[in-house]
């Protein structure tokens, strides 16, 4: 005849109550393994670029580390996977050298720069949190430019990756002046024409990734 073991009830109850608990707390950590929110603070080494092209040759106009930024916020949608964005970087019309006088002269009047003094990139959607193991990552996303008095909307493909100090944003989208309702530049009085496409890029530099 087999021995019999008693186990209090008091004990069961406590085991179930141990085992409840642990099961709470691996769901817990494995929710927290995956981010809904993220706060990105914009690093003075960032910088933005108009590239555009003549009757003559291609020009780039740079500006770097001369603009204000509000820190770009994101929360996951209610979806649960496209992210809700805030934040936005704006940088002075009259930043922009092209690295020619006359042709820096020609964009700054062509940009509107004494009536809208400042070209603002509003940050309003991604479709996903990016992924951070440290490989480049690739994700689509939603901006509103606001530029010589008017605000567009415009999708933009962005490359995130780690770089030796944080992360790393990318991004460039092709535009016309006509976008703007504004007219290309000319120089040396109407013998170089600027053509009407140009590209703006920026490269923005992050504390972290999440």
């Amino acid at each position: 005849m087999k021995a019999t073991i008693y186990i209090p009830p008091l004990s069961i109850l406590l085991s179930l109550g141990m085992l409840g608990s642990l099961t709470s707390f691996r769901s817990m950590e494995s929710r927290d393994e995956g981010s809904s929110s993220l706060h990105w603070n914009v690093l003075p080494s960032s910088s933005i670029a108009i590239k555009g092209s003549s009757n003559v040759n291609t020009f780039g106009c740079d500006a770097s580390g001369t603009f204000t930024a509000q820190p770009l916020v994101g929360i996951l949608a209610k979806n649960g996977k496209s992210v809700d964005m805030k934040g936005s970087i704006s940088i002075a019309i009259n930043q922009f050298d092209c690295g020619n006088r006359m042709l820096t002269s020609d964009l700054r009047k062509t940009l509107k720069a004494d009536e809208y003094p400042q070209m603002t990139i509003h940050f309003v959607w991604l479709e996903r949190m990016p992924l951070c193991d440290g490989g480049e990552d690739f994700i689509s996303g939603k901006v509103i430019i606001e530029l010589a008095g008017q605000r567009k909307p415009f999708y933009l493909r962005y490359a995130f990756s780690k770089t030796s100090s944080g992360y790393k944003l990318q991004g460039s989208r092709a535009f016309t002046f006509a976008d703007f309702n504004l007219r290309p530049p000319k120089k040396v009085g109407g013998l170089v024409k600027v053509k009407d496409d140009f590209d703006v890029a920026f490269t923005l530099l992050l504390d972290n990734c999440k």
